[in-house]
């Protein structure tokens, strides 16, 4: 009876607690919500917006300009430029903005991050920016206020200022257009052209070595050599071709590689080897400088490059890169 009593009661301390446990997490989510209500409360006085400005969704969209092109729709990919700040302290929380580099904490741990206009699949970002920018119209600005429902779900609620720079319904057309746009203007022609299997690159020879060394890089050789990869994208008649993505310049070493047609032994900073980047050190040789154009296909293809450690963007899908490079040296394997 004694052990009945004592199982009763610590039953019913168990009770008590899970009670005042539960009575306590449900205050402390309501006073959350009710904090969050009045951020944003805050905000839409301190920036003169009107509850007219709600969506049905529940987020509040504020046109800057109007745009005059395609709104997006699930799966076109688009290209934009914007800020996300917490509303509570205005911190940044992402942006593509180099200007704002210095005012966001992630900067220095976003060693890759690529700055500038970003291009991705719409339709898979946080529910009030799928919302937002669903109203928006290529060439368009906004500032769309999330809730933390719409944004991610943890009490900060977000502001975003959008710039919808493109919207694009086939993205391997697209970027076949700005590869033609980029040759054009830079001098790439028939006879820049390289071609093997199938798969073509240009390819631009800057500084040319001394004749008196002919050879070039073969299989099984290890070639030493440094680079530059740039991200290129073409919004109308601007083309921009500076957006480095990963450079080993400023190495001490260079990169080294044993030379296949899909090489795997490598030491040295580099966070890929492409088949294009193959294909244009095959025609190498020791001091060769040169700019190879690599189409998306023989680049990163419809996948592009991911932060493994942090998962932004570091190269878009479907994205046309430029490598420099330079060779230092090339060492056959003993006996050849």
């Amino acid at each position: 009876m004694t052990g009945i009593i004592k199982t009763l009661t610590f039953s019913g301390s168990l009770i008590i607690l899970f009670t005042l446990a539960a009575g306590c997490l449900q205050n402390d989510w309501e006073e959350k919500e009710e904090k969050e209500k009045k951020i944003i409360a805050d905000y839409l006085a301190d920036n003169n917006i009107s509850e007219s400005n709600k969506t049905d969704g529940g987020i509040y969209y504020i046109e800057k300009t109007a745009g005059t092109g395609a709104s997006p729709v699930l799966d076109d990919y688009i290209i934009i430029e914007y800020v996300g700040r917490y509303i509570e302290d205005d911190m940044i929380r992402e942006t593509t903005y180099d200007s704002l580099k210095a005012d966001w904490s992630a900067a220095d741990v976003f060693t890759n991050y690529v700055y500038g206009p970003v291009k991705f699949k719409f339709g898979y970002s946080v529910p009030g920016l799928n919302e937002g920018i669903a109203m928006m119209k290529e060439g368009g600005k906004a500032l769309l206020v999330l809730p933390s429902d719409k944004a991610f779900y943890d009490f900060n609620p977000m502001s975003y200022e959008i710039e919808l720079l493109r919207v694009i319904p086939d993205p391997a057309e697209y970027e076949d257009a700005v590869l033609e746009a980029y040759l054009d203007a830079k001098g790439f022609d028939a006879a820049t052209t390289y071609a093997d299997n199938g798969d073509t690159i240009w390819f631009k020879e800057t500084v040319t070595p001394d004749p008196g060394d002919e050879k070039t890089i073969e299989q099984g050789d290890t070639v030493l050599f440094r680079f530059k990869g740039r991200l290129v994208d073409g919004f109308g008649n601007v083309l921009q071709d500076e957006r480095i993505f990963d450079s080993n310049m400023g190495d001490d070493n260079p990169v080294k590689i044993v030379f296949s047609s899909t090489p795997s032994k490598k030491s040295g900073n580099i966070l890929a080897i492409p088949r294009g980047l193959v294909m244009a050190l095959d025609s190498m040789r020791i001091g060769t400088h040169a700019t190879a154009v690599l189409p998306y296909a023989q680049a990163f293809d419809d996948g592009g490059i991911t932060s493994s450690t942090y998962g932004y963007t570091i190269v878009p899908p479907y994205q046309t890169i430029i490598y420099d490079i330079i060779v230092e040296d090339i060492q056959s394997p003993a006996g050849k």
